[in-house]
């Protein structure tokens, strides 16, 4: 009896290790499966949600605020240096001409520097008004009757520098560095000021 209940103790032993290591097969078998899936699914979900984003926030970040600059008044800067020299004097007044050719040179490199010819009207009024609003009706009017002198002067450094030496040097101006703008960025910033810039009897 005693050999027999060992013999049947061993047996449930087999059996019951047995079971222990098909269980641990099973499941040691099925975890890499598990754990595959997750991993594949991250990839792809990674995949999909960097490389659509990226490309897109770059080619419209690279698009889109350059439209918005060139017709934006913030972006037409130094308006109140540039028309400083036309203030003060006018038609008739002692030195005039120099001025007006002084005048003409800082608002050419104003044109020069903010691109007139890019810019909508739109923008360049606003970035005139910004300034014109502030003055006073004096200055308003001094302004008005001094601009046609200062268009002229413009356009004859863009034409014929080489006639206005004298004037240029009398100025106290570098003529190296005048007219200092393209043609086509002046007459845009002309253009609008023809337009708005109201006409006077200065020489009345």
């Amino acid at each position: 009896m005693t050999s027999k209940y060992i013999r049947s103790l061993a047996l449930l032993l087999c059996a019951a290790l047995l079971g222990c290591l098909l269980t641990a097969c099973g499941g040691s078998a099925s975890s890499p499966a598990s754990s595959a899936a997750p991993a594949s699914d991250s990839a792809s979900a990674s995949g999909s949600s960097e490389l659509p984003s990226s490309t897109t926030e770059a080619n419209t970040g690279e698009l889109n605020p350059g439209n918005f600059d060139e017709n934006s008044v913030f972006s037409i800067t130094g308006t109140e240096n540039a028309f400083a020299p036309c203030l003060g004097w006018g038609p008739g007044v002692s030195g005039c001409s120099l001025k007006s050719v002084i005048a003409a040179a800082s608002l050419l490199h104003w044109a020069e520097d903010a691109r007139m010819s890019s810019r909508s009207p739109e923008a360049i009024q606003d970035a005139f008004y910004s300034w014109y609003d502030g003055l006073t009706d004096n200055q308003q009017e001094g302004f008005a009757e001094a601009w046609p002198l200062i268009k002229d002067a413009a356009l004859d450094l863009l034409s014929d520098k080489d006639s206005m030496t004298g004037r240029i040097a009398d100025a106290g101006l570098d003529a190296d560095t005048l007219p200092g703008c393209t043609l086509k960025n002046w007459q845009a910033l002309q253009a609008v000021l023809d337009d708005i810039v109201p006409e006077t009897n200065g020489e009345a």
